[in-house]
């Protein structure tokens, strides 16, 4: 048995919510899940070393971007994405024990979590919404009510851990449901050649017309696959900065001659990291690209 301590990951929420199961998918043989209440504190537990690494879910097949991720990713300074997953995220509703699906009048969750079971509220307008800060926080709170007027929306493992009962399972708008997570560190991460790889880019372009065709230009030129392209405010008014990622396989050439004509055509350009690409076609466990596997420990 080794004594080496489990790696220390931040994540936004309590015991419970979905990001502790994309912690559990990246780490298989175990970490330390470290609960924080905003993703800007998962941000500074890792710039500050209380934690190694830090989960941030990105984006949702549903509901899109998570504004709230990006924006901490951008303050992210001296941070590296190293890794990214995908969990398969099912809804259900919870009660506490001897509650009824019939006599719930209220449910607690994530605004994320709500509005992935959109047609299930339709569908049931007497439910009160009332929407909170993480899926696993809520179930900790509907627990600890213990009123079966109160239930919440998260996952089975929520339910497992806080002993409570499903009154309604699997209540997403769409089976297919997912939600993409990333890994940020204080180190980048160091592939081998030739990876099937992602690169997020952190861009601003000058105000005038053509400027972000000017920094997208040299990808379309070079043949390069932009995998997303996000759009948020800096905080000055009707001022905006980029989130860019891209495919590519690591270490070949024609990347870093991309990044430095997309930096040349950019007001300010920041590469936020490049790590293993998931693999889509793989669901339910890490889904790496098969061939030489970094580690992320």
């Amino acid at each position: 048995m080794s004594d080496t301590p489990p790696i220390r990951v931040a994540f936004q929420g309590e015991l419970g919510a979905f990001s502790e199961e994309a912690i559990q998918q990246l780490w298989p043989g175990g970490a330390e899940p470290l609960p924080h209440r905003d993703f800007g504190d998962v941000v500074r537990a890792v710039q500050s070393g209380t934690a190694e690494r830090g989960v941030l879910p990105i984006e949702n097949t549903i509901v899109g971007a998570l504004a709230a991720a990006h924006d901490a990713l951008a303050a992210s300074e001296g941070l590296h994405v190293v890794a990214e997953t995908v969990v398969n995220v099912h809804h259900c509703l919870l009660g506490p024990p001897g509650s009824t699906f019939e006599g719930v009048k209220m449910v607690l969750s994530h605004p994320a979590a709500l509005a992935q079971c959109g047609a299930f509220f339709a569908r049931n307008p007497r439910l009160e919404l009332h929407p909170v800060y993480d899926t696993g926080g809520a179930a900790f709170d509907v627990a600890n009510v213990a009123d079966p007027d109160i239930a919440t929306i998260a996952s089975r493992g929520a339910a497992s851990r806080y002993k409570l009962s499903i009154l309604m399972p699997d209540i997403e708008d769409r089976a297919d449901n997912q939600t993409r997570f990333l890994v940020i560190s204080r180190s980048p991460v160091v592939l081998p050649m030739g990876t099937p790889a992602r690169t997020t880019l952190l861009f601003s372009h000058a105000d005038r017309p053509g400027a972000l065709l000017s920094v997208l230009e040299p990808l379309a030129r070079h043949g390069v696959d932009i995998h997303r392209l996000e759009t948020r405010p800096t905080g000055e008014p009707w001022s905006y900065r980029f989130f860019l990622e891209f495919d590519h396989a690591f270490g070949e050439p024609i990347f870093e001659t991309v990044f430095a004509e997309m930096t040349a055509a950019a007001r300010a350009m920041r590469r936020l990291g490049t790590y293993p690409r998931w693999n889509p076609g793989r669901r339910g466990s890490i889904g790496w690209h098969s061939g030489s596997i970094p580690s992320i420990e």
